[in-house]
């Protein structure tokens, strides 16, 4: 449990897609009638890992996920 609670505290913020890279300006979402099970990579500043997810929307740029975060297991 102890190294639990460390991970939540050390753990780094992930980073996320810029306001020109979504483009939602010119790319509205679509969101999928039911969310789509998918695996995608989630990047932090001294890593990146691949997730288990769910895709709820897209864009023709990028696609929104939900997920848990990996050991700590907080929804993101």
């Amino acid at each position: 449990m102890d190294d639990r609670i460390e991970e939540f505290v050390m753990r780094e913020e992930l980073i996320m897609l810029t306001a020109a890279e979504l483009d939602l300006e010119n790319c509205r979402p679509t969101d999928f009638p039911e969310p789509r099970r998918v695996y995608a990579w989630v990047r932090y500043p001294s890593k990146a890992i691949r997730v288990q997810a769910h895709a709820i929307s897209y864009t023709r740029t990028a696609v929104r996920i939900r997920f848990l975060e990996p050991v700590i297991k907080i929804p993101r």
